[in-house]
């Protein structure tokens, strides 16, 4: 199997000029670079790219071992409805930025109660990822959270203009969804299929506790 190659030397880029075009809760930017060749590490062409500044955020997905089922999160999101979907209130885990001088543990359990009401007793590192590296700077870190219970029902900061309603379903219906791709949350899907894969080690392990 080929392994996936790094740079044949450090940096990996080299930051020509960058240029803020948009600043606010996000951040927009141009840069001029030059990536060195995953081939043999000379500098490459000359190329501008706009790069979007999001923040660090912590994605959880709420479960319950003893009764196997898993709390999603559903909401509007402006820009599935400008991509067409058809659904734009989509079907997601718990998540949110992560704080100044907050740990990604901490800022995982917040955003749990926050937006479902419910206390994470453990929490179960699944990995960091990009969702749009290619013009995108914003990692997630993700996690499955353990809770004892659920109460569903319309959660999130009115002052934000959230308004989040949550799902209690059992974990095989999820996997059923995610088959029949009612889950098109990026991040969503990535989690649940990692937990597909761990379900039986994880909850074995949370039903000894």
């Amino acid at each position: 199997m080929t392994k996936p190659k790094k740079a044949a030397s450090n940096p990996p880029a080299k930051i020509l000029s960058r240029e803020t075009l948009f600043d606010a809760y996000h951040r927009l930017e141009m840069l001029k670079i030059r990536p060195r060749s995953l081939k043999d590490g000379s500098w490459g062409p000359e190329m501008e790219r706009e790069i979007f500044f999001g923040k660090r955020i912590a994605i959880v997905i709420p479960y319950i071992p003893e009764t196997d089922e898993i709390v999603l999160n559903q909401q509007f999101r402006l820009g599935a409805m400008l991509a067409g979907e058809e659904n734009p209130h989509m079907l997601e885990c718990a998540a949110g930025a992560i704080d100044e001088g907050e740990t990604p543990d901490e800022a995982a359990a917040r955003e749990v109660l926050e937006e479902t009401g419910c206390e994470i007793i453990d929490l179960e590192f699944i990995g960091n990822a990009y969702s749009s590296p290619g013009c995108m700077a914003e990692q997630f870190h993700m996690y499955v959270g353990r809770i004892a219970k659920a109460k569903t029902g319309i959660y999130g900061h009115e002052h934000e203009g959230e308004e989040i309603l949550t799902h209690l379903l059992p974990f095989r219906k999820v996997v059923e969804m995610l088959d029949d791709g009612e889950i098109t949350n990026v991040n969503a899907g990535l989690m649940l299929n990692w937990f597909a894969r761990h379900h039986d080690r994880l909850r074995r392990k949370w039903l000894k506790k």
